[in-house]
């Protein structure tokens, strides 16, 4: 009989969390970078497209590297990502309410 040898690498208790909440975040802060970069240099929508998917990409990296070295769920990094995702949203719903109500 073999003996089974756990992975070195156990999954992350908070992988869900990370996952949609870092993408959620990034997609948020990167499509924002991504417009005011379209809008002032690049009048492409390709821009808000790339900037979003790297936001995410980066966001949830982040948050899976901070689980990694802690065992705690409130880091840093945690609080940060919910601040942004918060700012972004309100950011991104008061954008479209303007462009709702312009005259």
């Amino acid at each position: 009989m073999s003996v089974q040898s756990p992975s070195t690498t156990p999954a992350p208790k908070w992988l869900i969390h990370d996952v949609i909440i870092g993408s959620l975040s990034g997609m948020g802060v990167g499509s924002l970078v991504g417009l005011f970069i379209s809008a002032r240099w690049a009048d492409n929508n390709l821009v808000v497209l790339a900037g979003a998917v790297v936001g995410a990409v980066v966001g949830v990296m982040a948050l899976l590297r901070s689980h990694r070295r802690h065992a705690r769920f409130v880091t840093a990094s945690v609080v940060l990502s919910w601040l942004l995702l918060v700012a972004s949203g309100a950011l991104i719903a008061a954008l479209a309410s303007a462009i709702a109500t312009f005259n």
